[in-house]
């Protein structure tokens, strides 16, 4: 068989060059020579079987997308394509199927059987391995940056987590996240086998219920667990790529008016005297150091800013933030009135909350998400009350998620105390992230613990 070259067309048909397609399923470090198993039978199959073997793929990792679908993939940033082929050449290896002259095979016998390709030991049984475990979904309780991961069995939680050793992987994760992966033990630890599907825990309702009804009843550790595994967690993760989250609109609880985060930019013309005016309002409150705030009692007996003023990151600036278009429309008028030539306007910034969240894929970093411009603490304020005004009947509430239950209800349940951990677990963990990209601190969710009776 002859030596496909880097730059040379992928042999599973997607039209890009081996070295910018499959090769980049060679993921294994370079100090075995088990990193070149799955590059050898990746070639292997596709050569010897061609258009068969890419058929097989497309119908077994990508069958449950239509054309529109698949071209959306198709479409994605090269980044995002890869990822998506190095977790379907894993997958075709480990659980494809191909139909030669009217009889299925798997994969793996045709790669590990008489006429397959020659493996060395180390090669053949790091296949062996990948074949024979399971695809499973895991939740991180744990990370050592650089050095490993504590994964929890999500469909398990009674078995004992399992630490992973991960250079690459645990440098980006954070606890709490959800992925699928193969683990596989080597030698005295254990491993990811590569292909990783990393799924948002605020679109992993339908993923889990999916998975608990398939696997009620079945084996854990049987082969039809196994497949069940394989088909759903791909098409789930799939999924994700192809349908856009919607994103719900954000409303202020005050004005009913959309939240619009508006910052008005100014220079200062002379400190004394814009700290003399705004210290002679009696709806101002605040200083120079930590910020002024023009406040006000709402309907509901809160007390709410309609304006924040920060210093800006120069010394002679200043910024003037509103979270809606009607407080920036009021608020500029008699902000400008109060402090007179002080100082002088310079810009306005309009971030719409909506639109920063919108179109991520699944894979993105948090880190790529714009941080809000207003400040800190001011945000994170607004973020708390907003969320204690959410969730202040949350205990007593009848979910979808809990099958209608009140959390309250659920918990009396070994199944359904896990089911509400998972939802307070998932709470804090898209709360950290947004605090992260925000660079705030996170709002703490303990009094919803404590709602339930379950310490946090």
């Amino acid at each position: 068989m002859k030596k496909l070259g880097r730059n040379d067309p992928c042999p599973c048909g997607s039209g890009k060059k081996y070295k910018q397609c499959c090769l980049k399923s060679e993921h294994i470090p370079k100090d075995s020579d088990r990193s070149e198993a799955v590059p050898k039978a990746i070639q292997w199959l596709f050569t010897k079987y061609g258009q068969l073997a890419r058929e097989a793929l497309h119908e077994g990792f990508f069958g449950g997308l239509d054309d529109d679908d698949y071209a959306m993939l198709e479409d994605l940033r090269g980044d995002s394509y890869e990822g998506i082929m190095i977790n379907a050449m894993e997958w075709f290896l480990a659980d494809g199927v191909m139909t030669l002259k009217g009889q299925d095979h798997r994969i793996a016998d045709l790669l590990l059987g008489r006429g397959g390709p020659i493996f060395s030991a180390e090669q053949r049984q790091w296949l062996e391995l990948l074949t024979t475990m399971p695809l499973r979904l895991y939740e991180i309780v744990e990370v050592i940056p650089g050095e490993s991961m504590t994964l929890r069995d999500m469909m398990l939680p009674e078995r004992p987590p399992v630490v992973i050793r991960e250079k690459s992987g645990s440098r980006q994760a954070n606890r709490y996240d959800l992925m699928a992966a193969r683990i596989l033990p080597v030698e005295n630890h254990f491993e990811l086998s590569g292909a990783v599907y990393a799924f948002p825990r605020n679109r992993s309702w339908d993923l889990l219920e999916e998975l608990r009804d398939e696997l009620e009843d079945v084996e854990p550790d049987s082969p039809l667990a196994k497949e069940i595994t394989s088909a759903i967690i791909p098409d789930q993760w799939l999924q994700l790529f192809v349908n856009v989250f919607e994103i719900p609109q954000l409303i202020d609880h005050v004005t009913g008016e959309p939240l619009l985060f508006v910052t008005d930019h100014y220079r200062v013309r002379d400190w004394d005297a814009l700290d003399q005016a705004l210290s002679g309002e009696a709806d101002i409150e605040g200083s120079r150091a930590d910020g002024w705030g023009r406040i006000f009692k709402g309907e509901d007996g809160l007390i709410r800013r309609s304006i924040g003023i920060d210093a800006g990151k120069r010394q002679d600036r200043i910024k003037v933030s509103y979270r809606t278009q009607k407080y920036a429309d009021e608020g500029r008028p008699w902000f400008e009135a109060v402090v007179g030539k002080a100082v002088a306007f310079v810009s306005r910034e309009i971030s719409d909350p909506k639109g920063m969240l919108a179109n991520l894929q699944p894979n993105e970093t948090k880190e790529t998400s714009a941080p809000v411009e207003l400040p800190p603490e001011m945000l994170t304020e607004i973020i708390e009350k907003r969320i204690r005004q959410l969730y202040a009947d949350w205990a007593d509430k009848p979910l979808p998620i809990l099958g209608d239950r009140t959390p309250r209800e659920a918990i009396e349940t070994p199944e359904g105390l896990e089911q509400v951990k998972f939802l307070l677990h998932t709470y804090e963990h898209g709360e950290a992230q947004q605090a992260k990209a925000q660079h705030r601190a996170p709002v703490s969710y303990e009094f919803l613990w404590l709602s339930v009776g379950i310490a946090p």
